[in-house]
């Protein structure tokens, strides 16, 4: 007997599936001029082999340390849900001299990040590695310091302030991000592995399209 969760995922993606039309489907011929940063919300695009549909297109836009002022800089995120596995992941791209993209391979907690001594990491220390640019340890492999900044995370019409501090191993291909969430009263931290994605791995396949969001 089928699981009753199995089956609503497997009939949510069969439903998706059946939301394309044909006017919706890009060429091939025109598959190739696009990028990822023609996804919209409602599309559908491949990549690894795998096909996914864009739930929500959303950002965050760098600010001042302040966050009052807007700078000339902002990172988009795809929630997409892949239809192979019904598993609901995330997609981030930015344009900063060359389109770069990242895709979130998961979400972890300080309780994993050590420093290069071995000593455990929390949210106090951050700060202080941002200051010395120090490099941070998670499942055996070495991030080092790459930036931090403000920003503010766009979804629909509401806003959130978050403070980004971000880490890369020695070859670019992972990184490691600590997001501070300060709009609730408390600070709220999440932290996220993700892997860097050549641009030409993702293709374009149908233009979004208006219809339900299937949750």
């Amino acid at each position: 007997m089928i699981d009753t969760a199995v089956k609503k995922s497997f009939d949510q993606r069969f439903s998706l599936v059946r939301t394309i039309e044909k006017n919706q489907l890009i060429p091939e011929s025109e598959q190739i001029s696009l990028t990822v940063m023609n996804a919209e919300k409602g599309c559908f695009f491949t990549c690894f082999g795998d096909t996914y549909y864009v739930k929500e297109k959303n950002r965050y836009q760098e600010m001042s340390e302040d966050f009052v002022t807007p700078q000339d800089y902002f990172t988009t995120e795809l929630t997409c849900l892949c239809l192979e596995t019904g598993h609901l992941g995330h997609f981030e791209w930015e344009f900063d001299d060359e389109l770069e993209v990242s895709i979130t391979l998961e979400q972890t907690s300080f309780k994993y990040i050590k420093d290069e001594e071995g000593k455990s990491v929390d949210e106090d220390d951050l700060e202080q590695i941002a200051k010395e640019e120090d490099a941070i340890v998670y499942a055996g492999e070495k991030f080092w310091y790459e930036d931090d900044w403000a920003a503010l995370y766009q979804r629909e019409d509401k806003e959130e302030k978050v403070y980004m501090y971000e880490f890369e191993n020695e070859g670019g291909s992972l990184s490691l991000t600590i997001e501070e969430w300060t709009g609730s009263g408390r600070d709220e931290y999440k932290v996220y592995l993700s892997k860097s994605v050549e641009p030409d791995q993702i293709t374009i396949m149908s233009k979004g399209a208006a219809g339900d969001d299937l949750s």
